[in-house]
């Protein structure tokens, strides 16, 4: 019979040989536990230890692990018609349409499917380039994240991970997020053809931005004839309190992007929503051809079934109304733990369910996520050591309840009254070595850390 360690070897194993040697390490050295199974706010480990989900795969689980709607439907799909050829049209497909009609801001009307965040950026990208055909500059805010997949490097805000592969097609210009008279002074010559723009920044650096910014940059945008690309990849569903994010400054965008919760997490969708404005525009480039804008051909009933019922279970639940009502007991919570804890937190930035303290160091954020573990508590590590200051997540199903709220907060209140008794050198010195550790002996880093796993791969 195998041991529970053996199993969990050899997961690690199979991942550093065949995917990511440097995840496999990292999951190693931290001793995660292996996820056997999920159901509403909570995961379960190998070894049957219940773990609440504050990390929800960063946006992906907002009406939580195994949603009963979502599942009934994909499994009634695949007993009837999971798929059809290649031209034609599933119903369910034209139910997702009629549906998307009632909660996307009044004006985008127009979709296309894709099986990623990163595809439909590429789709928003494409119309962009045929409605602005003599334009070939697109502003992203520094940090900004919207895919890495080639073309979608043409507009992330990440430099590090864009690097390696330029030149890229387009000509990049970054602003400081929330700062809006960058965005009117890049703008002003007209030679913008889109501004890419998270409404709230996710990712490693969280942000919210100043009341209006939005806003102001809509009215630059109108003012120069710039399209305006929202990318509600995380933030969409009501996440934020509104069923989209750019509604908490009441702007419609010209494109807007979405996905990540759109099926509960059972299979990957996502939609590029656009303006009928924006496809007139594109279909009197030249070279208009319909199938410039076609979606993914690998989109499937089941996908489209799986939207239309996680889309239905947040009308139903009024998740934006939990996320707008319950959500600022998280939030509070979290700004309150800052003002007890100064010596290793320099912020809380969140809004709704989407929340996170910002860290000192990458250390601090390490040592909170693990010591949370060890309270059966899983949180959104940014798994990024290079950032100076890296956010780490609170990301909560919507169904998550204010009883559950109250242990998370707990249990950060115990894991940072630990945290306070280390000296900031500690972590100073940890961040040393977290950024160095993939230049050391795979070996070293387990000793270090005190983990049972060896490397096999």
């Amino acid at each position: 019979m195998t041991t529970v360690l053996e199993d969990r070897q050899q997961v690690l194993n199979a991942l550093g040989r065949h995917w990511n040697p440097t995840a496999a390490l990292m999951l190693a050295a931290a001793s995660r536990p292996v996820e056997q199974s999920a159901t509403g706010t909570e995961v379960v480990s190998e070894e049957g230890d219940r773990f609440l989900d504050l990390a929800g795969s960063y946006g992906v689980f907002l009406v939580g692990h195994g949603n009963q709607r979502v599942r009934d439907a994909v499994v009634s799909t695949l007993q009837t018609a999971p798929t059809v050829p290649l031209g034609a049209v599933h119903p369910a497909t034209a139910e997702l349409f009629e549906l998307l009609g009632t909660i996307l801001p009044t004006g985008l009307d127009r979709f296309v499917l894709g099986c990623s965040g990163a595809e439909i950026s590429e789709t928003a990208l494409r119309a962009v380039h045929l409605a602005r055909p003599g334009r070939r500059k697109i502003l992203i805010a520094d940090g900004g994240y919207h895919g890495k997949t080639l073309g979608a490097l043409t507009v992330l805000g990440q430099p590090n991970h864009r690097a390696p592969f330029e030149p890229l097609g387009s000509e990049l210009v970054t602003v400081d997020y929330g700062d809006a008279a960058a965005v009117r002074e890049a703008l002003a010559d007209r030679s913008v053809a889109a501004v890419f723009l998270e409404p709230v920044l996710g990712g490693a650096h969280l942000t919210v931005p100043p009341e209006g910014y939005l806003e102001e940059v809509s009215a630059a945008c109108r003012a120069t004839g710039t399209l305006l690309v929202a990318d509600e990849i995380q933030t969409c569903l009501g996440r934020t309190g509104k069923m989209f994010a750019v509604e908490h400054d009441d702007v419609v965008p010209d494109i807007l992007l979405f996905s990540k919760a759109l099926t509960g997490g059972f299979i990957p969708v996502g939609v590029c929503a656009l303006s009928s404005e924006v496809m007139a525009e594109a279909e009197r480039h030249p070279q208009w051809d319909p199938a410039l804008l076609a979606g993914s051909s690998s989109i499937s009933a089941l996908s489209v079934a799986a939207a239309t019922a996680a889309i239905r279970e947040v009308l139903d639940k009024d998740l934006p109304g939990r996320a707008a009502t319950l959500g600022p007991r998280l939030t509070d919570g979290l700004a309150e733990a800052v003002r007890r804890h100064l010596k290793h937190l320099l912020g809380a930035p969140g809004v709704g369910f989407m929340a996170g303290l910002r860290t000192r160091n990458p250390s601090v954020e390490l040592l909170i996520s693990m010591v949370m573990g060890r309270h059966g508590i899983h949180t959104g590590h940014s798994l990024n050591e290079q950032i100076d200051h890296p956010v780490l997540r609170f990301y909560p199903p919507a169904t998550i309840t204010a009883e559950e709220i109250d242990r998370v907060l707990a249990a950060l209140e115990s894991t940072l009254t630990w945290l306070d008794r280390r000296p900031r050198r500690l972590t100073d010195g940890i961040t040393r070595l977290l950024r160095r550790q993939y230049r050391l002996p795979s070996w070293l880093v387990l000793k270090l850390s005190h983990s049972k796993m060896t490397v096999d791969w």
